[in-house]
């Protein structure tokens, strides 16, 4: 576990805040699609909607783990290139 937090204290600030930014827009995005499944169960039974919302849940999942993905890959370039003149 000690191992684990080191690594991720050893990230750039960068990449922290695009780990940070982008996981605060993906549970705000994935919450308003709960939401909206929920509300369309209670009320209006639309496929549609429905559609949409289990859509945009599957999207900002994927959109996040490429975030993720981005940020370390970012981080290793970072580290390992570094022009220390």
């Amino acid at each position: 576990m000690g191992k684990i937090f080191t690594a991720l204290n050893s990230i750039n600030s960068f990449s922290k805040k695009m780990i940070i930014y982008s996981s605060c827009v993906a549970i705000i995005s994935c919450i308003i699609g709960i939401c909206l499944i929920t509300v369309n169960s209670a009320f209006f039974h639309n496929v549609e909607l429905y559609k949409v919302a289990s859509t945009l849940i599957q999207r900002i999942s994927f959109a996040f783990a490429q975030f993720i993905i981005g940020a370390l890959i970012f981080d290793w370039f970072n580290a390992n290139f570094q022009n220390d003149d």
